[in-house]
């Protein structure tokens, strides 16, 4: 049906296909603009390299992750994807081996991180398109089409969008979930409940707070199916609820099987999951509920998109309570569970904003009518485009900053590329900190000393990996250097397992204003005044800014917002020789 609403743009459809056309090629510009940051070093994005590594394990024939703090659908679906990737390479001449695909992967994983993170770009932007359709089912056209504008350009869905996690997909399976959640009211059939059904246990399969999904079809299922003469509890005992119910859970475990086969290690992973929510990481900056509204929602969309996004909610609420119920139950119960604990990682709150872009845009067509009032059509879409444009500012800005400097070379491949060219090789090298580190390659009697002791698939590719590493460095004779470890309370290196009485040739040490990732341990300060130079430095950040904002539980080294002079990604790096 065409609403009052609709009437400008149903007589040119082409201009709003048009319209919607270039919303989306907006929203592939700046989720694919910068999406190689950081690469080949694995580590400048948190969690992807668990993914990866995961789903490449599986090649090995163990389809048990043998870690439940995911579920396994999205590494599965990684599993599959490089699989693809590894036949066009045997098709084309490429491969001739699997071990030519591992080879690869090992001296430059560039390709198979660019295709994970290709995937959660390309479902950012498959959101859009279903938070129109959405929109254009539960409330209008023109609202559809401002939300999905916002939802192009929101800063916090555009940078996350960026990684091959699993947050970005899950907004997008919420989505197609709420979508056939929207078309029960008018075609309660058992199929839109079974393919809401299916989407929720795809969204579960891929992060456990899928399972809030449940809410919405319990709360539409009473509230817009349920006759007047059957009982709230009445109505649950209805076979489309089975439907919804069986085809959750099926698919769950089919993107999950283990979560059934190896429960216990499920459970516990479960369990590590929500303890780790509520009992916070690394720093304390209070419950969610408050922080992600006045930190992560307020810069994630703009302080304006935010505003329009509430105002839109009570607007909803009071014209259509029982859409407003349905678009808003999932995100209302999500931010109440998430907002709960103290670990506040902004990327939790990737579930909640396409509803608030939609709220958002209620706001905006409410305003623009009541400009344009007793007016032309054309003047009604132009107060829409105008007000649509100045809203989402804020978030575009955003948008535009991090794109650019995600586009620039992180501090650590600067570093590690000036120490390939200027330090002697074979020498031995200690790093502070952990995501901060340096990608330098490492001797083979280093390698076989940091190799983990574990059996199975897991301990067997790493040794392959280390192996092929080795080889390759030794063929090509690149320099590579001895990783030393250091003992804060003894205050000595170590090699291995070899206690050391000298210092290392090297240390490397980074800072960044990320508070709880700058710890250098005790005794390296004064040993770095007393027997070591400076022989490099790589400042890409101010430490002194009081107006750059960042995730300070993530060890991603990129304001959040402020981006005042910043040069790029990455910590500061300072290189160190020992003056002797």
């Amino acid at each position: 049906m065409t609403t009052g609403r609709d009437q400008g743009l149903h007589s040119n459809s082409t201009a709003h296909r048009l319209a919607l056309l270039a919303v989306l090629c907006v929203a592939a510009f700046v989720r694919f603009r910068g999406i190689g940051f950081g690469l080949p070093n694995p580590d400048c994005r948190p969690d992807e390299a668990h993914l990866i590594r995961t789903a490449l394990r599986f090649s090995s024939g163990d389809l048990n992750p043998h870690v439940f703090n995911y579920p396994t659908l999205y590494m599965y679906v990684l599993f599959f994807s490089y699989g693809f990737y590894y036949l066009l390479g045997i098709l084309s001449g490429r491969y001739s081996s699997r071990l030519d695909f591992l080879t690869e992967y090992a001296l430059d994983p560039s390709n198979i991180y660019l295709i994970d993170r290709a995937i959660s770009a390309t479902l950012g932007i498959a959101t859009v398109w279903i938070v129109y359709r959405i929109c254009a089912r539960s409330l209008d056209r023109r609202t559809g089409l401002v939300a999905a504008f916002f939802l192009a350009l929101t800063h916090l869905h555009v940078r996350d969008s960026h990684f091959g996690v699993t947050d970005v997909p899950l907004a997008f399976l919420i989505m197609c979930s709420v979508l056939f959640l929207s078309k029960i009211h008018a075609h309660p059939t058992r199929t839109n409940y079974l393919l809401a059904g299916i989407f929720a246990g795809l969204a579960m399969s891929t992060k456990y707070s899928g399972l809030f999904l449940v809410v919405p079809l319990l709360l539409c299922h009473v509230s817009l199916v349920r006759p007047c003469h059957v009982s709230v509890l009445g109505s649950l005992i209805d076979r489309r609820i089975l439907i919804f119910v069986l085809g959750m859970v099926f698919v769950f475990l089919a993107g999950t099987p283990f979560a059934l086969i190896d429960y216990r290690t499920f459970l516990s992973g479960v369990l590590f999951e929500a303890r780790h929510l509520a009992s916070g990481d690394r720093l304390d900056l209070g419950r969610g509920w408050w922080y992600h509204l006045r930190f992560t929602l307020w810069h994630g969309l703009g302080w304006s998109m935010l505003v329009a996004s509430l105002v839109g909610w009570f607007t909803l609420a009071r014209r259509n309570p029982r859409t407003a119920l349905v678009l808003w139950s999932f995100p209302m119960v999500y931010y109440a569970v998430a907002g709960k604990g103290l670990t506040v990682f902004l990327r939790y709150m990737i579930p909640v904003v396409p509803f608030l872009c939609i709220s958002a845009a209620v706001s905006v067509i409410d305003l623009a009518d009541l400009m344009a009032r007793g007016r032309s059509i054309f003047m009604k879409n132009g107060a829409t485009l105008v007000l649509a444009g100045l809203i989402v500012l804020p978030s575009a800005q955003n948008v535009s900053r991090s794109d650019s400097l995600l586009n620039r070379p992180d501090s650590r491949l600067l570093a590690a590329n000036w120490a390939q060219a200027h330090l002697e090789g074979h020498g031995s090298v200690y790093q502070t900190g952990g995501w901060e580190r340096l990608q330098l390659p490492e001797t083979r009697e280093s390698l076989k000393r940091s190799a983990e002791p574990t059996s199975g698939a897991i301990g067997e590719m790493k040794a392959e990996m280390d192996r092929i590493r080795a080889d390759h460095q030794e063929a090509n004779q690149i320099r590579a250097y001895e990783e030393w470890t250091y003992d804060p309370q003894s205050r000595k290196f170590a090699f291995g397992d070899e206690i050391r009485h000298d210092r290392p040739r090297y240390i490397i040490t980074a800072s960044s204003p990320l508070s709880t990732r700058n710890e250098i341990p005790a005794g390296i300060g004064s040993l770095l005044k007393e027997y070591y130079r400076l022989a490099k430095s790589f400042h890409v950040t101010g430490l002194d800014r009081e107006d750059n904002f960042f995730d300070q539980q993530d060890a991603f080294y990129l304001p959040f917002a402020g981006f005042h002079d910043v040069q790029g990604p990455g910590p500061n790096i300072d290189i160190y020789e020992r003056a002797d």
